[in-house]
């Protein structure tokens, strides 16, 4: 019996609230399909700060999309674990044209800020056109699968 009340509350808040509640959909990528997909795979620190270009977006993965606004960081590379060997490489990823703005079910971007502490990153990407490289999976999640900060290592960049 109180199974029952709880199914029945479950779906009387799930047809009361439903309008109000939304989530978006992302594929669950494997490191396995990350690196298979991947042009380059490398662990890498940022060595410039992050800069905007002037390309102005909306990231289709998002329904309804969301307005960004393209960006540029320079890395160099530490270690080669797929793709062919370069000391440095630039990545093409975006920002929120608003960034002050929370938007619920949003975007996980990524944000470099190279410093005096250096930040390693275990990178999977994809060779663009124009030489530069973005996240494998597209644009709206690389802070979930394609881009992950490995540590903080504490010693100054040099």
């Amino acid at each position: 019996m109180k199974k029952n009340r709880e199914a029945i509350l479950a779906v009387a808040l799930s047809i009361a609230f439903g309008d109000f509640v939304s989530a978006q959909l992302m594929y669950a990528w494997t490191y396995e399909e990350l690196f298979s997909k991947s042009d380059l795979v490398v662990i890498a620190e940022s060595i410039s700060a992050t800069h905007d270009t002037d390309e102005r977006t909306t990231l289709p993965e998002l329904d309804p999309s969301v307005p960004a606004i393209g960006v540029l960081t320079d890395f160099k590379t530490l270690f080669v674990l797929k793709g062919q060997k370069q000391d440095r490489f630039v990545l093409h990823h975006y920002r929120l044209r608003e960034s002050d703005v929370a938007i619920l079910n949003g975007p996980v971007l990524v944000k470099f800020n190279p410093g005096p502490e250096r930040h390693e990153y275990l990178l999977f990407l994809v060779r663009e056109h124009d030489g530069r490289f973005a996240p494998v999976g597209g644009q709206a999640y690389p802070g979930v699968f394609s881009v992950k900060q490995l540590s903080e290592t504490g010693h100054p960049s040099p």
